[in-house]
């Protein structure tokens, strides 16, 4: 019998192929008759936020476009499209990108609730009133904002990235269509993919975890295990393509109550620093932390090292374990094209020294680890991937 355990309601989810033309619809029968279109430059120059406008205009619904969204977006970014938003009197939002856009148009929908600034609501502030309601739109296959009740915001005043987490930050409506993800290139194919694996491992190895998250979890390192390469060498697979995208919205399900932590806590610190890719820096994060962790889960580890060929039944001790699996996922993150060492994803050296006592002092990514990290042994797993 498990103890007991919480497993929020997640949002409403449209999934499938042409899933986006729908949106038109889908935004008149929630009673909305005017939306900010949020996306950034990049999506609007593939034609990604011309195909949403499409079907809002279909549906007789005005359309006001933000489209200067930048990657790790700070509450600069925010309150601008905030201002935008209220200034034009919109009845709801439909943001369609990946996860910088998806957590800009969650921030902004706390504040046509809720006055400015949107640093007052960072971490999980009780009494936040709800907003319209947005419409995500996922255009990559990885961060799974699109069903979690969390914000990723960049508070400029003190240079980290800090959620605004609850019902506040929670979509009305998650479209997932995989078609927006066929011409993703290979390398962001690969660290988006890598990032949703990294939700599922994290989820799965911390102390949050239960039964029900344990099976998204496992699902969705195991979509992302089969089907990455598959992709990579055959880009216009359908069935991978779509695998890949359930696997990210499976992954943002399976952390939104079981968390994500040392990785994550890694990746996302030195990234601050260095404004490294999402993807990539929780890759390497995920690399610094298997060894690590192989005696606190060994026995979860175990199902992990099965995705990529590991005899589960060999006698292992826990650091052969841990070596072992970490050197299989090192070699499936480099045959996708991943830098597997800090020094090869560019990062100069003394940012580890910066990072570290961020890692110790990190407010969210410690609470569910099933092994704590000081500055000292943040910084030595960091020189253990250095190069």
């Amino acid at each position: 019998m498990a103890n007991t355990f919480t497993f929020t309601a997640k949002p409403p989810i449209l999934f499938g192929s042409g899933a986006v033309s729908l949106t038109g619809s889908k935004a008149a029968e929630f009673g909305w008759s005017k939306v900010i279109l949020i996306s950034d430059k990049g999506i609007a120059k593939a034609g990604l936020t011309a195909k949403v406008a499409e079907s809002l205009a279909e549906a007789k619904i005005d359309v006001v476009v933000f489209d200067d969204v930048l990657p790790d977006p700070t509450d600069l970014i925010v309150e601008a499209a905030a201002e935008i938003a209220r200034s034009e009197k919109v009845s709801g939002i439909v943001a369609i990108g990946g996860g910088s856009v998806l957590d800009t148009g969650k921030a902004v929908n706390v504040l046509l609730a809720n006055p400015s600034p949107i640093s007052q609501y960072l971490g999980f502030v009780p009494g936040v009133k709800l907003g319209p309601g947005a419409i995500l739109i996922p255009t990559t296959a990885g961060t799974g904002s699109e069903v979690s009740d969390t914000a990723i915001i960049t508070d400029t005043s003190r240079g980290i990235k800090v959620g605004v987490g609850g019902e506040c930050s929670k979509a009305k409506l998650a479209i997932i269509d995989p078609e927006l993800t066929y011409k993703l290139p290979a390398k962001l194919t690969a660290e988006t993919a890598l990032d949703a694996f990294a939700h599922g491992f994290e989820a799965f190895t911390g102390t949050a975890h239960n039964p029900l998250s344990d099976i998204f979890c496992k699902e969705t390192m195991r979509l992302v295990a089969e089907n990455l390469l598959v992709v990579l060498d055959q880009p216009d697979n359908v069935s991978a393509r779509s695998n890949l995208a359930l696997a990210a919205t499976l992954g943002g399900i399976a952390f939104g109550d079981s968390l994500t932590h040392l990785g994550h806590n890694i990746g996302q610190n030195i990234a601050t620093l260095t404004h490294m890719p999402h993807g990539l820096s929780c890759t390497l994060g995920l690399l610094a932390i298997i060894e690590f962790l192989a005696d606190a889960v060994p026995a979860r580890l175990r199902w992990v090292g099965g995705l990529f060929g590991l005899n589960v039944n060999e006698e292992l001790t826990d650091a052969e374990l841990g070596h072992e699996v970490s050197e299989r996922f090192k070699a499936f993150a480099a045959h996708a094209g991943i830098p597997t060492t800090l020094k090869a994803a560019g990062i100069p050296h003394e940012v580890l020294a910066k990072a570290a006592p961020l890692i110790e002092n990190d407010p969210v990514l410690q609470i569910t680890a099933p092994k704590k990290l000081n500055a000292a042994a943040a910084l030595e797993l960091m020189e253990k991937i250095y190069e």
